[in-house]
């Protein structure tokens, strides 16, 4: 109880050093904006876009550029007599654009579609040689059939490529299109993207059932342990592929700015 005691006095100068360290260092970086010619009403934006990004959560490693970048800009803007507030509103406002940015053309084209086609192949291939595996694994007896059918590895391969390939195609129409009056990106109309996926389901489904028709002497049923070994395989090289080139698409979360 006592050393509870002679730690908070301990704790509490902590604090006091911490703010004060904090205050040194505004004061420090409205030092070093009153040198960059900007109008007083600048100098107090920036000063205040600092402190915004702190609140916010800004990187500490990242927010020296973010206020180069606002610096940049406003010094553009004053030769042409534009204010901070006309450029980016208030202070808390673009501490969120430069946090939460708009997706630019590049992001929103994202990946390509040879990739999103190949992680959406191998998607397909995984989770069907596991099933197929898993359940001649659970039961063995329900699984002897004469004819292979979309069990056979050539059919499970045919509809895990033209799958990946239609889902793909999918994905890369389901992003946003850039207006070109705006400038911004817009979802396509809501009609359109439903007969896309719909047609996409439909020709997929045809597929499936044209492939389990092929004769076994093409179409051959491997082992059950195969299977899984491969689903798990797969599953594991898709997690890779989607680490080492970033593959996202239409149908990944991601975060929009409020207006």
């Amino acid at each position: 109880m006592a050393e509870s005691k002679e730690q908070q006095p301990r704790n509490a100068a902590a604090g006091q050093r911490q703010k004060e360290y904090a205050k040194d260092q505004r004061q420090e970086t409205a030092r070093a904006f009153g040198k960059q010619g900007l109008t007083r009403k600048n100098e107090e934006f920036m000063f205040q876009l600092n402190k915004q990004l702190d609140a916010q959560g800004a990187d500490p490693a990242k927010k020296p550029a973010m206020l180069e970048e606002t610096l940049k800009a406003l010094q553009e803007g004053q030769k042409t007599g534009q204010t901070a507030r006309g450029l980016f509103g208030t202070p808390t406002q673009r501490a969120h654009a430069l946090l939460h940015p708009e997706p630019t053309e590049q992001s929103q084209t994202q990946s390509s579609l040879k990739l999103m086609a190949l992680d959406n192949g191998i998607m397909f291939f995984a989770i069907f040689t596991f099933m197929f595996g898993l359940m001649d694994w659970i039961s063995p007896q329900s699984m002897k059939v004469a004819h292979n059918g979309n069990m056979g590895i050539t059919s499970i391969i045919i509809v895990a490529i033209t799958g990946g390939i239609l889902f793909g195609w999918i994905a890369k129409y389901m992003l946003p299109v850039k207006n070109e009056e705006t400038g911004k990106y817009v979802k396509r109309p809501l009609w359109a993207r439903i007969v896309t996926v719909v047609s996409g389901l439909v020709m997929w489904i045809l597929i499936y059932i044209l492939t389990a028709m092929m004769p076994n002497s093409v179409n051959p049923r491997l082992n059950q342990w195969f299977y899984l070994i491969l689903g798990v395989a797969a599953f594991a090289l898709d997690i890779w592929l989607r680490g080492r080139y970033h593959i996202t698409s239409a149908f990944s979360p991601r975060r929009q700015q409020r207006q």
